[in-house]
């Protein structure tokens, strides 16, 4: 009979890949409400839940789980997103 991990190790993963999911969910959020007044929050949340994912992601590499891969990826992808320009009107650079 295979050894089955306990609960708690279950609802920790599962907890970790929901923060993940929600800090993925935040880039899209926040760049789609980027010009309305909500904007504020949507950046607020955001950065909330990149120190979460970056936590978790810690967490993972410290306990030698497998989530810390995912979280990792979570983490760049949160990055690109906070920092890529995706408006189509050309601007002149500033130097």
């Amino acid at each position: 009979m295979p050894v089955q991990p306990p609960y708690t190790e279950i609802l920790a993963a599962v907890a970790i890949f929901t923060i993940q999911l929600a800090g993925a969910a935040s880039v899209i959020h926040t760049r789609r409400n980027e010009r309305s007044r909500s904007s504020g929050s949507a950046q607020k949340w955001f950065f909330v839940l990149l120190l979460a994912v970056g936590l978790a992601t810690m967490i993972g590499i410290h306990t030698g789980h497998s989530t810390w891969l995912s979280g990792a990826a979570t983490l760049g992808l949160m990055a690109i997103g906070a920092t890529v320009d995706l408006r189509t009107e050309r601007r002149d650079p500033a130097f």
